[in-house]
């Protein structure tokens, strides 16, 4: 009687901690289950309160297809030259003189001068002049007009809003087209120049400015320019600059000694255009 009394005794025992366990467990479901719902109720109760026109802002982190970002989704200001606002209501570029400029482009070829694409810009800009429309404006408006395939796409690639004005725009682009290389072939030019046997002093002279003017940046002062030039000419030239110097052309002062050499280029072709006819 004694051992089945403590078998029993065990028995119940044992139902009793099942019992507790399954207790506990549904206490931590039911707790569980209402802590969800007091977090739903809010946002439900917004729901139902919100404008039907409100939409949920977009979710950084909602999947999106493979290829969602490879077109732009937007387009802004991309230019490098950025010209100065006008104030002037009644401006306009005529096509006139937007046209002419398209027919002179410069494309960046290696023997284009830039500077000379540079004057010609100028000269056509020149034919017009409107009031309270300063260079800056106009020039800066009209400049990539003016360029095609290789320059305009450097023009294009300019960082934006880089260049705010007409010298700033002349410097970049003469630093990306007149190269360190041509500077110093004219260089180069200037302080090696001779006089071909079969070239008169005026052809030689003609020749010679043009390099100082297609390399304004040669840095030669005006008294090395003609010493190179006296030296490099020939000898039958060198005497007739020495005899109308008092016997040494070296001896003069600058801008007499400029005055010579145009006076007696000038002469020298004269007397060529006669003995031709």
């Amino acid at each position: 009687m004694q051992t089945r009394s403590k078998g029993s005794a065990h028995l119940l025992s044992f139902r009793d901690r099942i019992d507790r366990i399954d207790r506990i467990a549904r206490e931590l479901q039911e707790t569980k289950a209402k802590a969800v719902c007091d977090q739903q109720r809010p946002a439900a109760m917004d729901q139902q309160n919100r404008p039907v026109d409100v939409q949920d802002p977009p979710n950084v982190d909602q999947p999106r297809n493979i290829g969602a970002g490879d077109a732009p989704r937007n387009h802004h200001q991309r230019q490098g030259i950025v010209p100065p606002p006008v104030q002037n209501n009644n401006f306009e570029i005529k096509s006139g003189l937007i046209s002419m400029i398209q027919g002179n482009k410069f494309h960046g070829l290696p023997m284009k001068d830039p500077l000379d694409h540079l004057d010609s810009f100028d000269r056509l800009c020149g034919l017009t002049n409107i009031n309270g429309v300063t260079e800056d404006m106009f020039k800066q408006r009209l400049f990539p007009f003016s360029v095609g395939d290789k320059a305009h796409h450097w023009e294009k690639t300019l960082p934006s809003d880089s260049i705010t004005s007409w010298d700033d725009c002349k410097k970049a682009f003469l630093a990306k087209f007149f190269s360190n290389a041509c500077t110093t072939r004219l260089r180069n030019e200037i302080s090696g120049f001779n006089q071909k046997n079969n070239e008169t002093f005026c052809e030689a002279w003609e020749r010679f400015k043009s390099y100082t003017t297609q390399c304004p940046h040669h840095g030669f002062k005006k008294a090395s320019l003609l010493s190179t030039l006296y030296r490099g000419a020939l000898p039958k030239i060198r005497m007739l600059l020495d005899t109308a110097s008092n016997g040494n052309f070296l001896n003069k002062d600058v801008v007499k000694g400029w005055e010579l050499v145009e006076n007696l280029a000038q002469s020298d072709g004269c007397y060529n255009e006669d003995y031709d006819r």
